[in-house]
C-alpha cells in the first residue's frame, strides 16, 4: 500500500507527536481527555476519535469519550476493517480511531502517540492527585499548628471542630462526648447555633452513636435513612456525614463527626483524612489534659486532694470580685480545724495521721456543692468557700461538713475522736479577702476556747467587746500581704518529691508541645523520628532514647537513637527478634510496658551497654493503625518513670505516628510522580529501544551521586525528575539519525543537539517539574565550556546537569550502539578519568567512581 504525498503523521512526523505531547501535558486536568481526543485526530488523520474502556470478558466495549456526538455514532457503525485500536499502556483504555485505511506510518505514529497519552493520563491523575493531596496535607499542617495555640480544653475542642469543617469542606463540624452505656452529648460544635452544645444522644443513634459502640470509623451518603433520629432533631437535615472514634492514652474519649447539608459523596479517601486529623486533635487533647493536670497539680494539696493554701488565696480573692459585681450575690468562708489531732501524730504516727487527713479531704470533696470550694488552709485546718451562702446557710453546710469529718475519722476508731471546729463568716461589701479569713478564724478560735466541738460559730454572734477586741489583734490592713499559714507538718521529702515531680511533668509538656511543632513542618521519615528522639533525650537525658521499628523479617531494629546507650554502640547498628525484652513484650500486648527494676524482671535482657540500666518504659507506636514499632526509654535510676512519663510517650507516639502517616503519603506521591516520568520516558522506545533503559538505568546511579555530593531532598528530587527525563527531546529526531550507524553530517549534529531545548520546552507546561526542566536543557554543557546549548562552563552549569552528563556518558561508554560496541567497564572509567577538567566536573567524576566503587562494580585493576 502506497503512502500519500504528504499523510498526516508522515514526513515531519517527530515534531508534530512532540508537539501534541507537549499539549497533552499542559492540557488542565478537567479537559485532559478532550485535547487528547483533538490530538489524537489531528495528528493521525483520523475521521472520528474516541476514547473506549477495554474490560476483560466483554464482548462490546463502553465509550468513555468521543470528540463528538456524530463521531460517537460513525465508530460504533463502522466496518471493524476501518477502525484502529490503540491500547493505552498501563490503563484500562484505548484510542479507537476510524477513517480511511491506516498506512503503517499512520499505526506507527498512532502507536507512539498511545504511549505517550497513556503517559498524559497518568501525569493528569498523578497531578490531580498531588494537588488534592497537598491541598488536605497543607489543612493538617494548618490544623496541627493550630491545634496547638490553645492548651484550654474547651478552647481547643472548638477549635477541633473549626478546623476539621475546613479540612473536609463540611457544613457541620461536632465532638462528642460520652460512652457506650451513657449515650453522647455535644461537646463542641462548628457550623451550627452555640445551643447544641450539650445536646444528648442517647446509645447507639445517629452515625456517631453507632461509631461510638462498634468502635470503628464509619461514613455514609444517607444519613437521614441510617441516623435513627428521634423527630424534630437538629440534625434531620443533614445528607451525608463521616465520624471517627476520638481517643488518647487507649480510651476512647468521644467522636469526631463531619455533616454535609448538601448533596455530596462522601468517600474511604475522606474518612481516612477525618482519622489523621483525629489522631491530631487527640495529640492535642491530650497535650490540653497534661497541661490541666499540671496546673491542678499546682493548685492542689498532694495529700487530701483539695486546693493548697496559695490556691485557696487566689479563689478567694476571684469570688469576691465577682460577689462585688453581683449585687445580693452571697459569699462566706468556712474555716475547719480537727480538735486534738496534734495527739494523732503523737500517739500513732505520721503516717497514720496523714490516712486521717486523706480521708478528710476526701470527705470533704466529696460532700460540698459542685460550686463550692474545698481547700486545706494549712496543718489540721480546712476551709470551704459557699458560694451564693449568707452566713446562716453557711453555717448548715458547716454543721453538715463536721458530720462527714466526724465520720471519715470515725473509720480509725479512737484514733480521732476530738471531731472538729468550725468558725463562719460572711462576706459584706467592702470588706478584703484578708478581713474575711481573720473573721471566720475568730469565730474558729471563739469556738474553741469555749470548748464548742461539733459547731459552727458565726463571726456576728460574737460577743461585741470581746469581737473587736479580737477581731483587731488578728487584723491585717487591706493592703497588707495576706498573713502566712499555720505551718503543715513537716514532711520535707513528700514535698521535695511533689515539687520535682511537677516540675518534671513542665518538662514534659514542653517537650510535647515543641515535638508537635517541629514534626508539623516535617515530611521525612528519617527527620521525624530523629526529631522524638532529640526531644526525649533534651528535655530528660535518658541513657536511652529509641525509636525502634519492626522490620519485615521478624526482627526489630533501632530506626533512630539518643543517650550514651548510643554512644557506647560506637555507631554499630542494633537489632533483636520480635519477641524478645522489654520490647518484645510491648508489641505482643500492644500497650505500654512501665518496669521499675529491670534486674528483677524476667523480660529484661541485659547486654554489655545495658548492665547498668535499672528502669525501662516502652510503649507502642502505630502508623495508620498498623503497629509499627514502639518508643523505648532507659534510665540508670530505679523508679525513674511514673504514669506522667507513661502519657508523654504515649503522646509524642501518637504525634509520630501521624507524622510518618504524611511522610508515607508523600514518598507514594513521589513514587507516583517518578512513575509518570518513566512512562513519558518510555514513549521513546518506539524510536530509540535504547533510551527507556538507558533512562532508568542513570536515574540510580545520578542519586547516588548527588547524596555523596550532599544535595538536599529538594535538589535530588529534581535531579531524579532530570535523570529520568533527559533524553525525552529525542522525540522529535527522527529515528534514521537516532540510529544512523555512521558518522553524523553537521546538520544530523544540530539536529540531535537540539533535543536538550526541545525537552525542556516539553516539561514546561508541568509546573512540578520546574526543576528538573533547567537539568534537562543544560545535561550537555561541558565543563571547559565546550557544550551546548548555551556554553556554560564550570560552577555555572547546574549541579544536577553536571551529574547527569557523567552518568549519561558511563552508560553509553558501556552500551552496545548501532554505531559501536560497548567498552568494557574498564575502559569506560579510564575515559571518564581522562576528560575530567574538560568534558565533566571533576568533583563528580571522583563521586561517580566512588559510587561505583561501593556497588562493587568490576575494578580498575
Amino acid at each position: 500500500m502506497s503512502e500519500p504525498t504528504s499523510p498526516p503523521g508522515s514526513g515531519n512526523a517527530g515534531p508534530a507527536a512532540l508537539q501534541a505531547v507537549a499539549r497533552l501535558l499542559s492540557a488542565g486536568s478537567g479537559d485532559i481527555r478532550a485535547a487528547l481526543l483533538a490530538e489524537a485526530r489531528a495528528l493521525i488523520g483520523a475521521d472520528a476519535v474516541a476514547l473506549i474502556a477495554i474490560e476483560a470478558g466483554e464482548e462490546t466495549n463502553q465509550v468513555v469519550a468521543a470528540d463528538d456526538a456524530p463521531a460517537r455514532a460513525a465508530l460504533l457503525e463502522r466496518p471493524a476493517a476501518t477502525l484502529l485500536v490503540v491500547p493505552l499502556a498501563g490503563t484500562e483504555e484505548a484510542l479507537l480511531l476510524g477513517g480511511r485505511d491506516f498506512t503503517e506510518s499512520q499505526v506507527e505514529l498512532a502507536r507512539a502517540f498511545g504511549t505517550a497519552a497513556a503517559a498524559a493520563l497518568g501525569h493528569g491523575r498523578a497531578a490531580d492527585e498531588h494537588a488534592h493531596q497537598v491541598e488536605r496535607q497543607a489543612g493538617l499542617t494548618r490544623a496541627a499548628k493550630a491545634l496547638h495555640e490553645s492548651l484550654d480544653l474547651e478552647t481547643l475542642l472548638t477549635r477541633i471542630c473549626s478546623e476539621a469543617l475546613a479540612i473536609l469542606d463540611a457544613e457541620l463540624a461536632v465532638v462528642y462526648r460520652g460512652t457506650p452505656s451513657e449515650g453522647l452529648r455535644v461537646a463542641a460544635t462548628a457550623g451550627a447555633p452555640p445551643e447544641m452544645v450539650g445536646i444528648r444522644l442517647e446509645p447507639g443513634i445517629g452515625l456517631a452513636g453507632k461509631v461510638l459502640q462498634s468502635g470503628r470509623a464509619m461514613l455514609t451518603d444517607d444519613y437521614r435513612s441510617m441516623a435513627g433520629l428521634p423527630e424534630g432533631s437538629p440534625f434531620e437535615r443533614y445528607q451525608a456525614s463521616l465520624a471517627v472514634p476520638f481517643e488518647w492514652s487507649e480510651e476512647v474519649r468521644g467522636i469526631i463527626s463531619v455533616g454535609y447539608s448538601r448533596p455530596h459523596h462522601v468517600t474511604e479517601d475522606d474518612l481516612s483524612l477525618l482519622e489523621t486529623f483525629a489522631e491530631l486533635a487527640a495529640a492535642a487533647c491530650r497535650n490540653a489534659s497534661l497541661h490541666t493536670a499540671i496546673a491542678q497539680a499546682a493548685r492542689t494539696d498532694g495529700l487530701t486532694g483539695c486546693l493548697n493554701h496559695a490556691a485557696l488565696h487566689e479563689t478567694l480573692l476571684r469570688e469576691i470580685e465577682r460577689a462585688a459585681r453581683v449585687p445580693g450575690r452571697d459569699l462566706s468562708l468556712i474555716l475547719i480545724d480537727l480538735n486534738d489531732f496534734k495527739q494523732v501524730n503523737e500517739e500513732h504516727g505520721h503516717l497514720v495521721g496523714d490516712e486521717v487527713l486523706r480521708r478528710i479531704g476526701h470527705a470533704l470533696r466529696g460532700g460540698t456543692r459542685l460550686y463550692d470550694i474545698a481547700a486545706r488552709y494549712g496543718g489540721d485546718e480546712f476551709a470551704l468557700l459557699a458560694v451564693e451562702s449568707d452566713e446562716e446557710q453557711a453555717a448548715d453546710i458547716a454543721r453538715r461538713t463536721i458530720a462527714r469529718v466526724v465520720a471519715a475519722a470515725a473509720e480509725f476508731g479512737d484514733v480521732s475522736a476530738g471531731g472538729a471546729t468550725a468558725g463562719v463568716a460572711e462576706w459584706v461589701p467592702g470588706l478584703s479577702a484578708t478581713q474575711l479569713i481573720a473573721r471566720a478564724d475568730r469565730a474558729l478560735l471563739h469556738g474553741k476556747q469555749r470548748g464548742g466541738r461539733g459547731e459552727a460559730n458565726l463571726f456576728s454572734q460574737l460577743p461585741e467587746p470581746d469581737s473587736a477586741r479580737r477581731f483587731e489583734s488578728c487584723y491585717t490592713p487591706a493592703d497588707a500581704p495576706p498573713p502566712p499559714p499555720p505551718a503543715a507538718p513537716a514532711l520535707p521529702d513528700t514535698r521535695d518529691e511533689a515539687g520535682e515531680r511537677l516540675r518534671k511533668r513542665t518538662r514534659q509538656l514542653a517537650a510535647a508541645n515543641t515535638l508537635g511543632a517541629r514534626l508539623s513542618a516535617m515530611t521525612d521519615a528519617g527527620e521525624i523520628l530523629d526529631a522524638v528522639v532529640d526531644e526525649l533525650h533534651r528535655a530528660f537525658g535518658y541513657y536511652c532514647c529509641a525509636a525502634v521499628r519492626v522490620r519485615p523479617d521478624g526482627q526489630v531494629e533501632s530506626a533512630a537513637g539518643r543517650g550514651d546507650l548510643f554512644v557506647a554502640l560506637a555507631d554499630r547498628e542494633w537489632s533483636q527478634p520480635r519477641e524478645v525484652g522489654l520490647i518484645g513484650r510491648c508489641l505482643r500486648e500492644r500497650r505500654p510496658v512501665m518496669v521499675s527494676d529491670v534486674r528483677g524482671d524476667p523480660d529484661f535482657r541485659a547486654t554489655p551497654e545495658t548492665l547498668a540500666v535499672r528502669s525501662e518504659l516502652v510503649v507502642p507506636l502505630y502508623v495508620a493503625g498498623e503497629l509499627w514499632g514502639v518508643l523505648n526509654v532507659e534510665d540508670l535510676e530505679v523508679d525513674a518513670f511514673h504514669e506522667d512519663d507513661v502519657r508523654l510517650m504515649e503522646t509524642m507516639a501518637d504525634q509520630v505516628g501521624s507524622a510518618l502517616r504524611s511522610a508515607s503519603l508523600y514518598e507514594q506521591l513521589e513514587r507516583a510522580y517518578l512513575g509518570t516520568a518513566e512512562a513519558l520516558a518510555a514513549a521513546l522506545e518506539a524510536k530509540d529501544s535504547y533510551t527507556a533503559h538507558h533512562a532508568r538505568s542513570i536515574v540510580e546511579h545520578a542519586e547516588a551521586v548527588g547524596r555523596r555530593l550532599g544535595m538536599d531532598a529538594q535538589q535530588l528530587r529534581d535531579l531524579r525528575f532530570g535523570a529520568a527525563f533527559h533524553d525525552i527531546g529525542k522525540i522529535a529526531i527522527p529515528e534514521q539519525i537516532l540510529n544512523k550507524r555512521g558518522s553524523l553530517t553537521p546538520e544530523e549534529r544540530a539536529e540531535i543537539e537540539r533535543h536538550t531545548i526541545v525537552g525542556e520546552q516539553i516539561l514546561a507546561p508541568v509546573e512540578f517539574l520546574a526543576g528538573a526542566r533547567l537539568l534537562v536543557r543544560h545535561e550537555h554543557e561541558r565543563w571547559d565550556g565546550r557544550g551546548y546549548p548555551d556554553r556554560l562552563a564550570g560552577n555555572d552549569i547546574p549541579l544536577g546537569s553536571r551529574i547527569i552528563l557523567a552518568c549519561d556518558a558511563l552508560h553509553a561508554m558501556t552500551s552496545d550502539r548501532p554505531y559501536r560496541r560497548a567498552m568494557s567497564p574498564k575502559q569506560a572509567w579510564g575515559e571518564l578519568h581522562a576528560n575530567a577538567g574538560t568534558q565533566f566536573d571533576p568533583r563528580v567524576i571522583a563521586a561517580l567512581l566512588e559510587v561505583l566503587d561501593t556497588a562493587r562494580e568490576p575494578s580498575l585493576t
